[in-house]
C-alpha cells in the first residue's frame, strides 16, 4: 500500500510541470484536491527545462523522501546497490539495507562497511533536489566492526548533486563533529569541533539543516555546528554509515 501511494504521489508530482499539481495535492493519495491548491503550488518547484531539474522548495511538496521501515517484514530486503530500482522513494548506492525488528518495532538494518542511501534522485527523468531542507535520521550502533577507522561514523547529506558535489555533516567514531563540502571530489571542512565518541547500544539522532547559505548540524537535538557557504544551492538528501552494525529509523526531511 505504501509503495502504491508513493507511486501515485510521483504521478501527481510530474503534473506540476504543466501547472496542474498543487502542494496540497502531493499527499500520499496523490489526489488533486482543488483548483485553489493547484494555483498556490507555483512556489513548490522551480523547473529548468534546459537542465531537466525539479527543485523541491519544501519537504511536503516532494513526499517520497525518507523511511520509517513500518512496511517491511522482519528480515526482508529493502534494497541493495546491486539493484537500486527496487524502491521508488530511495536509492541505495552502496551496500544493502534490510528490515529487522528491534523489540516490537521495525527498523532498518545494515552491516555494510560503507553504506549509503539517497532520497529519490529522478522523477520521470527529471533530477530532483531541495533548496531548503533538514534531513535527519536515528541510528543505534550495535557495535563497531573490526578495523573501523577514526573517521567512521554517522553522516547525513544535503544538497547532494553527485557523489563529488555535496554537503555532508558527520558524527565520527573519535567524537569529532564536522560540516564539509565536497566540490569536484575535493573535501573542504566548513566547521568542526570535538564532542564525544558516539555511544554504542544508544539511539543517536543527526540532522543537517540547510537554508540559503546557512548550514546547521544537530546531534541528539542539540545544535553543534553552524557554517555558511554558497557553493551548492540545491540537491537531494541522504545518509551514510561506516564500519558498523547499525539499526536505522525515522529517516525524514523536515
Amino acid at each position: 500500500m505504501k509503495g502504491r501511494a508513493i507511486a501515485l504521489g510521483l504521478s501527481a508530482c510530474v503534473m506540476v510541470l504543466a501547472g496542474a499539481c498543487g502542494t496540497d495535492a502531493l499527499d500520499e493519495a496523490g489526489a488533486l484536491e482543488t483548483a485553489e491548491s493547484a494555483a498556490t503550488a507555483e512556489s513548490s518547484y522551480d523547473f529548468y527545462p534546459d537542465s531537466n531539474y525539479i527543485i523541491c522548495t519544501s519537504a511536503s511538496s516532494c513526499p517520497w523522501a525518507g523511511e520509517s521501515f513500518e512496511a517491511y517484514a522482519d528480515g526482508s530486503l529493502v534494497e541493495c546497490s546491486s539493484d537500486s530500482s527496487q524502491r521508488l522513494h530511495l536509492e541505495v548506492t552502496s551496500g544493502c539495507l534490510s528490515s529487522r525488528y528491534s523489540g516490537t518495532w521495525r527498523r532498518g538494518w545494515t552491516s555494510t562497511h560503507n553504506f549509503r542511501a539517497l532520497s529519490r534522485l529522478y522523477v520521470d527523468g527529471k533530477k530532483v533536489g531541495w533548496k531548503t531542507a533538514a534531513p535527519s535520521y536515528r541510528a543505534h550502533i550495535q557495535e563497531w566492526q573490526a578495523g573501523a577507522p577514526e573517521w567512521a561514523g554517522l553522516h547525513v547529506f544535503a544538497r547532494y548533486q553527485t557523489e563529488n558535489d555535496l554537503y555532508v555533516a558527520s558524527y565520527r567514531k573519535d567524537g569529532l563533529v564536522t560540516i564539509k563540502k565536497k566540490l569536484g571530489g575535493v573535501y573542504t571542512t566548513l566547521a568542526q569541533k570535538m564532542l564525544r565518541a558516539p555511544a554504542t547500544r544508544t539511539w543517536h539522532t543527526v540532522k543537517l539543516a540547510v537554508s540559503g547559505d546557512t548550514l546547521q548540524y544537530f546531534v541528539d537535538g542539540v545544535l553543534q555546528l553552524t557554517a555558511h557557504d554558497t557553493s551548492l544551492t540545491w540537491g537531494t538528501t541522504g545518509l551514510r554509515t561506516d564500519y558498523m552494525d547499525v539499526y536505522l529509523d525515522d529517516w525524514k526531511i523536515e
